[in-house]
């Protein structure tokens, strides 16, 4: 039984030190770090990335609550398409919007948001989830079949707070989950880049 235990215990060491060196570094610029690592039994990369902002959780929380702003920092979302379709309270909600993508068929990507409350050192969760079928296709657009991820906001000393962001998606379509790869590192880069000029 005591042999048994020991291996559980390093196994599953083992697998939490793979599960982190998994990551690799692709971007550390402008105080913004871009992580990538390989999907199991998938093509498809998820991203990781990381900034500070001097800013407070409140004003993040804000942010993401009115769907007005998604389209200001939001990877490609087309202009005014950013849509509240359901929302069943506050902090439980669905949004529509049209992604632009140069040289293929426009996306449409249904949203669902969870902000789950403040943890004891004051961080907050956003998990957020595609949810495809929650409305009619539309024609002329491409849904966007399979998303997953959250941002986390986690106060720091000194009025900082650390947002990190971690996602997978992929665009559907005739569009490869290897193509899609390319945008890995683009668009985590690209929101949070947008996403400190509303906040700071």
């Amino acid at each position: 039984m005591k042999f048994r235990f020991v291996l559980l215990s390093f196994l599953l060491i083992s697998f939490t030190a793979m599960s982190q060196e998994d990551w690799k570094l692709e971007k550390n610029e402008k105080g913004i770090t871009v992580y990538t690592r390989k999907m199991p039994d998938s093509k498809l990369k998820e991203y990781k990335g990381a900034v500070l902002y001097k800013t407070s959780v409140d004003k993040l929380v804000k942010v993401f609550k009115n769907e007005a702003n998604h389209d200001k920092f939001l990877y490609k979302a087309k202009v005014g398409s950013v849509k509240m379709v359901k929302k069943i309270t506050d902090n439980d909600f669905f949004t529509y919007m049209v992604i632009s993508i140069a040289f293929v068929t426009d996306r449409d990507a249904i949203t669902h948001y969870t902000i789950g409350a403040p943890d004891a050192k004051g961080a907050v969760t956003i998990n957020i989830e595609g949810a495809a079928d929650l409305l009619p296709k539309k024609e002329g657009f491409v849904r966007v079949p399979k998303m997953k991820g959250y941002w986390k906001f986690e106060p720091q000393t000194g009025g900082n707070v650390k947002v990190t962001h971690q996602a997978y998606s992929s665009p559907g379509g005739n569009v490869s989950d290897g193509m899609a790869n390319t945008a890995a590192v683009d668009a985590p880069f690209s929101m949070l880049t947008k996403l400190k000029l509303l906040v700071e």
